[in-house]
């Protein structure tokens, strides 16, 4: 994928990514010389990290002779790379729970996240091919694709949804490609790639699904890793979440077995003890696990959300709806009532809170829109409830209004130093309170409104992106043939050049020009023309090598973009296309093979500007023809005389 192409969806601001701490976490433990001080420090950045890893490291899976009671105390016990895994999955789900794709199950989506994630670990230790930490993070985020495009194109995605139902599911890839110009693998490789995560995990996450996953690994740690994300992935799909076919199911898994050398019995308690801790992982993280997924269920409902409102609909449902959620805080127990009370008989929907700590576990975990708290309390007093909820960026937005019976200056001031938003002095009149609770439900409406028209935004500037790819796609692309045309030859030339120059690297170039070709317009029509053409270019496309570049001059005339290869190399490649083509019967009437002449030039020539190699490419095309036809010319002597149109 292109970072032009990556740089566009991140305008977007719709691209799923891991807060600042995980993002800082991540950055901080990518060497070896981290300190661990300074991660310690990142995690307590964010209250509800710090929870969720104590709550992690005092768990069964870790479990010590001592409870941990400090994030330092956790991190040693769990390892760098366990909280790091930790920061990564609760600030990616916390950050991504929800969204506004109609029929995109976002719990779902996380649930099988997390099975592969798990699964990948557990290979990772029983087959030592990589560390299991990292096969954790790489499974983890293996299909972060989909979650980026439901994301960035949220009612598109939902359609695509829909059209799937009625193909296998190895066409989802080509469905995405066909309406975003990019799929889900490309994207989550490059999201990988922008977060800087290791070369291995990117190429895993983009080729996994593909039908030949290993092709291309730039080396065996990349390969190795896809071994196990894959592998990961199929289990996932058959052990966890029932989605794998019935009837093909046990079949293909003894064969990943095989492929895998890995006994039954072992696979057995791989999957049992796997189990055990994807659930225990979704109790950490929130994430439903506990129960099979229903996939007719599922679909109902993805049947009834893919049913977009109208905006009249959208209209009435915002003028029905009433109130606020309201996360309702005090120590006294009388008072706590009192003000349950009047802001339940305002229309809103109330939870209550002991305390601060216990206000602050609850914020997090429902969301309010607003928090109301009295200042001085046990445990955690209002102004220390406010300063943590800003920390988090779950509950950065949230409209807090304090009560409090200090009104001097100073106290005010630090107050709002402090986060709050609004005040009340207590005892409180109820008509003021709710007053100031009207223009907070003013302010929370205007910012949601404003959220609102941010997401619109984004949405329009993701479907420009889309548009803008295809007409670049379209600008660059051979109607006829869908080869690359001219234009993109001659920019791919230029940049592959300027690379090889610069590197000392051998590059070098393949011409083609298909043999009598007037001839077959001639005596056979156009239509049939047109048919010579795009077979050729469909016999070029799978004979080259992976990497090479085949393109479309214009006419008969086709281009090979040889990367790291040698004049012998070129020549070999040359040969091979030559053969291919001769041996190529193309069928519908025209029933025989067509032969084609070509010419290979490389830098090692002298060659050192794209004209000056295309033209030495070029005079060799006419020098096999001069020899005959259907040959190949690499040097400027004449070619073989042993074949012949």
């Amino acid at each position: 994928m292109r970072e032009k192409q990556l740089d566009e969806l991140k305008l977007t601001g719709a691209l799923p990514s891991p807060t600042g701490v995980g993002l800082a976490i991540l950055e901080l433990t990518r060497g070896e010389d981290y300190a661990m001080g300074d991660v310690t420090r990142a995690i307590q950045s964010d209250p509800a990290l710090t929870g969720r890893i104590i709550k992690i490291a005092n768990s069964a899976g870790f479990a010590g002779s001592q409870g941990v009671t400090s994030v330092a105390q956790a991190a040693m016990r769990l390892g760098v790379r366990s909280v790091r895994n930790v920061a990564l999955g609760f600030t990616l789900v916390s950050g991504n729970r929800g969204g506004s794709c109609p029929g995109f199950d976002y719990e779902g989506y996380w649930a099988r996240s997390l099975a592969v994630a798990v699964l990948s670990q557990r290979l990772a230790e029983a087959l030592r091919l990589c560390a299991p930490a990292d096969a954790f993070t790489c499974g983890l985020l293996s299909g972060i694709g989909t979650l980026a495009l439901a994301s960035i194109h949220p009612d598109r995605y939902a359609q695509l949804l829909e059209r799937k139902r009625a193909v296998p599911s190895a066409e989802l890839l080509h469905l995405e490609r066909e309406i975003f110009d990019l799929d889900h693998c490309e994207l989550a490789g490059a999201m990988l790639a922008d977060w800087r995560l290791p070369e291995s995990f990117c190429f895993a996450v983009t080729a996994f699904e593909r039908r030949d996953p290993y092709a291309g690994a730039p080396d065996e740690s990349a390969r190795r890793m896809t071994v196990i994300v894959r592998a990961a992935s199929l289990m996932a799909s058959w052990c966890f979440l029932g989605e794998g076919d019935s009837e093909q199911g046990p079949e293909r898994l003894e064969e990943l077995l095989r492929e895998l050398r890995l006994e039954r019995d072992a696979f057995e308690r791989l999957r049992v003890e796997a189990l055990g801790e994807w659930r225990e992982w979704g109790r950490a993280l929130q994430i439903p696990t506990d129960s099979a997924q229903k996939p007719a269920e599922i679909q109902a409902e993805a049947q009834r959300a893919i049913e977009v409102p109208s905006d009249t609909q959208v209209r009435r449902v915002a003028a029905e709806r009433k109130g606020l959620r309201i996360l309702a805080v005090d120590d006294d127990p009388v008072s706590l009532r009192i003000l349950e009370h009047h802001l339940t008989k305002d229309g809103h929907t109330v939870q209550r809170a002991m305390n601060g700590r216990q206000a602050l576990i609850m914020a997090l975990e429902s969301s309010p829109q607003m928090i109301v708290t009295d200042w001085n309390m046990p445990e955690m007093d209002g102004l220390e409830l406010a300063k943590s909820l800003r920390r988090s960026n779950e509950s950065r937005g949230t409209y807090i209004l304090l009560l409090t019976g200090r009104e001097e200056e100073d106290r005010v001031v630090e107050a709002f130093d402090a986060g709050v938003d609004e005040y009340v002095v207590k005892p409180f009149n109820p008509k003021i309170l709710l007053a100031r609770v009207r223009a907070g439900q003013r302010m929370i409406e205007l910012r949601e409104q404003v959220e609102s028209d941010r997401q619109l935004r984004d949405r329009q500037v993701a479907e420009m992106a889309v548009l803008n790819r295809k007409l670049e796609a379209a600008a660059m692309t051979d109607v006829l043939t869908k080869l690359p045309n001219r234009r993109y030859a001659m920019r791919r030339l230029e940049d592959e050049l300027n690379g090889a120059l610069a590197a000392g690297a051998p590059l070098s170039v393949i011409m083609i020009d298909i043999d009598h070709f007037k001839q077959v317009n001639d005596r056979f029509g156009h239509d049939m023309g047109d048919l010579v053409l795009r077979e050729t270019a469909t016999v070029l496309r799978n004979t080259t090598r992976k990497g090479d570049y085949v393109c479309r001059l214009g006419g008969e005339e086709f281009l090979v973009i040889c990367t790291k290869a040698s004049l012998p190399q070129c020549a070999m490649t040359a040969e091979r296309i030559r053969a291919a083509v001769e041996e190529h019967i193309i069928g519908f009437g025209f029933d025989r093979a067509v032969t084609v002449s070509l010419g290979a030039a490389a830098l090692e020539c002298g060659a050192r500007t794209v004209d000056e190699l295309l033209k030495l490419a070029d005079r060799r095309v006419y020098a096999a023809k001069a020899a005959g036809r259907n040959r190949v010319c690499s040097n400027d002597a004449p070619p073989s005389q042993a074949r012949s149109a």
